[in-house]
C-alpha cells in the first residue's frame, strides 16, 4: 500500500463552537452550522450532550461482505441518552451534497454504553449536544466508492 496516496497535508482554517439545541436532530444541527459558516471540510474534535433518542449502525461479520463484514440496518435506541464522546468527518458526497461521518458512544438510564456510526434520523437532542468543528483547507473529503472494501468512504482529494 502506498499511504502517500491516501494521505495529504492540510491546516486548520479555524474552529467554530457551538450548541444544538434541544428537540432538534444531531445530524441536521451539524449540517446547518456547516451551511450556515460554509464548511466543506473539516473534523469534529469533540461533541458533548444528550439525546432523546439514538440511531446507528455498527460493523457485523459477514462472509459475503467484500472484506468479512457488513453494516448492520439502523438500530434506534431510546433515552435519556447521555452522549460520552462523540467525533467526525465533514466532507461531501460525489454528487456535491455535504456528508457528516459521525461515530459517537452514548450511555442509557441503566448505564449501557452504545457505539456505533450515527445515521441520519432518530438523533433528537435532549438537553444540548455541545460542538467543536475544525475547518481544514488545502484538502478535501470526497465520499466515493471504493472498490477494495465495497464501501463508500472519504477519499482525501
Amino acid at each position: 500500500m502506498n499511504v502517500r496516496e491516501h494521505t495529504k497535508e492540510a491546516n486548520i482554517k479555524r474552529v467554530i463552537v457551538g450548541r444544538i439545541p434541544r428537540g432538534e436532530d444531531l445530524l441536521t444541527g451539524i449540517r446547518e452550522i456547516c451551511e450556515e459558516y460554509g464548511i466543506k471540510n473539516g473534523y469534529i474534535t469533540g461533541l458533548l450532550g444528550s439525546l432523546d433518542t439514538g440511531r446507528f449502525i455498527y460493523a457485523i461479520p459477514n462472509e459475503e461482505g467484500k472484506i468479512g463484514f457488513v453494516y448492520s440496518d439502523s438500530v434506534d435506541v431510546e433515552g435519556p441518552l447521555e452522549l460520552l464522546a462523540g467525533q467526525g468527518l465533514i466532507g461531501t458526497e460525489d454528487n456535491g451534497n455535504l456528508s457528516i461521518h459521525l461515530h459517537m458512544l452514548v450511555s442509557d438510564k441503566y448505564m449501557r454504553v452504545f457505539g456505533g456510526h450515527f445515521v441520519d434520523g432518530g438523533n433528537r437532542v435532549a438537553a444540548t449536544a455541545e460542538i467543536v468543528i475544525h475547518e481544514i483547507e488545502n484538502a478535501e473529503y470526497k465520499r466515493e466508492f471504493d472498490n477494495q472494501t465495497g464501501f463508500k468512504l472519504f477519499k482525501i482529494k
